[in-house]
């Protein structure tokens, strides 16, 4: 079972009425927030070949708009298409996609993209809540998380809560403890800094549960040719068949 039959299976059980955490068995369920279910309804209601072609597509587009968004060159979105994460998200037909769509859109709608896969964009949700600290202090904080926190309300009592991936994880690559001797330098920088690049490189650094193809946005603070060599580098566990 791939990661788009779990996605289209999660949203025919949210449209007939049931719980879409019910989806699949064990370590092959679905995790993620249900409100990322509506974005890729109708996707997820086309056969299953064509929904799969069609989101690799919206992968690819969303990504070249995200790049754009953070100044990269078009030799730069080149290179973070072709990494193995992205290409991996796209065969397996997983959204990461969907996370990154935060950055294009204000504070209280980004967020509720950012905590559609928080393991992935931690660094962007800190980031986010730190501006709108400094511009609006505790109004600014309230206004920007209402939204996500509405919905996370009424998906507790709709359905509970989710359910937690297990260590044995069959898509678990996540270095913690270890990785936040990279993660925690990686999110004083961005925060310091206020740069969206190197918030994308925290979030796989200091979660305890990641994919590898969560690991796409720790490209993003790389240039010229140090984005070369991390493309390079990020193949090595493919071809060592440390990922599938």
């Amino acid at each position: 079972m791939t990661d788009w039959d779990i996605f289209r299976n999660a949203v025919q059980a949210l449209f007939s009425g049931q719980n879409p955490y019910s989806v699949g068995q064990g370590e092959l369920r679905f995790f993620n927030p249900p409100w990322m279910l509506l974005p890729i309804a109708p996707l997820a209601a086309l056969p299953p070949l064509t929904g799969l072609l069609l989101n690799a597509l919206v992968s690819l587009f969303v990504l070249l708009l995200v790049s754009r968004h953070l100044k990269m060159t078009k030799w730069e979105f080149f290179l973070i298409a072709i990494c193995p994460m992205h290409l991996q998200s796209m065969l397996f037909g997983n959204v990461e996609w969907l996370p990154l769509l935060g950055l294009l859109f204000p504070a209280p709608i980004a967020m509720v993209f950012f905590t559609t896969k928080p393991q992935a964009t931690l660094g962007f949700i800190l980031l986010v809540l730190l501006r709108q600290w400094k511009t609006g202090r505790w109004r600014g904080l309230v206004l920007t998380m209402a939204p996500t926190v509405i919905l996370a309300i009424l998906s507790f009592v709709l359905w509970g809560l989710p359910p937690v991936p297990g260590l044995n994880n069959p898509g678990q690559r996540s270095l913690f403890p270890f990785s936040l001797l990279l993660g925690i330098p990686a999110l004083i920088f961005a925060l310091r800094n206020n740069d969206d690049r190197m918030a994308g490189f925290v979030g796989p650094f200091v979660s305890p549960y990641v994919t590898f193809h969560g690991y796409l946005p720790a490209i993003f603070p790389f240039k010229g040719k140090w984005m070369v060599l991390a493309v390079i580098a990020s193949f090595i566990p493919v071809l060592l068949g440390l990922v599938a």
